[in-house]
């Protein structure tokens, strides 16, 4: 796509006639000075960023107000980006992450917010549940694309869950949610504790009573306010942090698991439980095929995964520890390998990606050194946990 620069001499001070004036018989990506940014802003021409970078320059002024200083903001819906800039300039010491389903949207929104530094885009569409959607028709105005859920579509919703568990932010203060078809059914759900607003921008309607009455409204102050309808917490408890999430990924007494073992002996027995979330995986001689288990997972809504692992008696050689996080096609999403001596515990933390859909975790040892006797060999996984 092309893109031009407006020349700040050229164009009105008014901010509505400015952007308007800037896009005026241009096509492609228009950059615009604006004198009350340290930043230009990035409008497409053809399209209806002027109106909407008007619109957003002040949320205030269109009635997103707040009583406390946002440290973490989380803003579902953010197309161009323009209310993300307004509130980067206005809070610098917040975290941002705002999430937009439409692709063409989210990387004008990187444009306009990477200077920042406070602001991260992400293309994603945010529900309740991994339901596919699509673009199809035009709504409002404006001309947008329609975001309608249908068993073909290509875009697969992040359930709100996996994106504050992945991203640790669980302790999220904002909420500022401007509804398609896959985010509308957050109302319907309980949110995060600790969140001291949740703004939905409506143009001014009142929310339908179906969706009032599904939320808590004992804990909020609710109010319509310009554009939106604001939900204060009334009081928010004063308790610590809640601490990551751990789940071991070997529960021997939790729900089912499928395993896989691989060149595993079974006499004697090369694979069985140690303590409560371990296991011992024998290892084979150096040259040989790996001892292999192989765990399944169904999403991967964490953001590590600790992996403890010791060689138990003192007298054996080194063993070699691996383990990789596998997609559901056997694409290789993160892996660690470490040597311990005898005798020894190490750690390995692997940090995760963001991702849906089936997976698996393989667990392999083997003797590290050629020759090596594999006999006295006791290496063992302690624990496996994501967090």
């Amino acid at each position: 796509m092309t893109h031009c620069t407006a020349w700040s001499a050229e164009l009105p001070d008014l901010l509505e006639e400015r952007f308007a004036s800037a896009v005026a018989g241009k096509s492609g990506l228009v950059v615009v000075p604006v004198a009350q940014r340290p930043f230009p802003l990035w409008l497409r021409a053809g399209t209806g960023d002027a109106d909407a970078a008007t619109a957003s320059f002040d949320p205030q002024m269109n009635g997103l107000k707040f009583v406390h200083e946002p440290r973490r903001v989380l803003e579902i819906g953010a197309r161009a980006g323009y209310r993300s800039v307004a509130l980067a300039h206005a809070y610098p010491g917040a975290e941002i992450i705002a999430t937009e389903p439409n692709a063409a949207f989210q990387r004008v929104a990187v444009l306009n917010t990477v200077p920042y530094g406070n602001v991260t885009v992400l293309n994603l569409a945010i529900g309740t549940d991994n339901a596919r959607h699509d673009f199809f028709g035009r709504e409002g105005e404006a001309g947008y694309p329609a975001l309608m859920r249908h068993e073909a579509g290509q875009i697969t919703a992040t359930p709100l869950a996996h994106l504050l568990n992945h991203r640790r932010w669980n302790d999220v203060d904002t909420i500022i949610l401007t509804p398609d078809a896959a985010s509308i059914g957050i109302l319907d759900q309980p949110l995060p504790r600790r969140v001291r607003l949740l703004a939905v921008e409506t143009g001014g309607a009142t929310l339908p009573p179906e969706t009032m009455a599904k939320l808590p409204m004992a804990e909020f102050l609710t109010m319509i306010s310009g554009d939106y309808v604001l939900f204060y917490r009334r009081a928010l408890q004063k308790v610590l942090p809640e601490p990551p999430r751990a789940t071991p990924v070997y529960m021997p007494d939790g729900p089912l698991q499928r395993l896989t073992l691989e060149n595993v002996s079974a006499d004697p027995p090369g694979f069985f439980q140690v303590g409560r979330e371990g296991f011992r995986l024998h290892p084979n001689p150096y040259g040989a095929p790996l001892a292999r288990v192989t765990m399944t997972q169904r999403n991967l809504d964490f953001a590590e995964l600790q992996v403890s692992m010791r060689v138990v008696r003192e007298e054996s050689a080194s063993v070699r520890f691996k383990v990789e996080m596998l997609g559901e096609t056997g694409t290789i999403l993160a892996s660690a390998m470490e040597v311990v001596p005898g005798g020894k515990a190490r750690g390995v933390v692997l940090q995760l990606p963001e991702y849906r859909g089936p997976c698996s975790i393989a667990f392999s040892t083997q003797m590290a050194e050629h020759g090596a006797s594999n006999h006295a060999a006791w290496a063992e996984f302690i624990s496996a946990t994501f967090v």
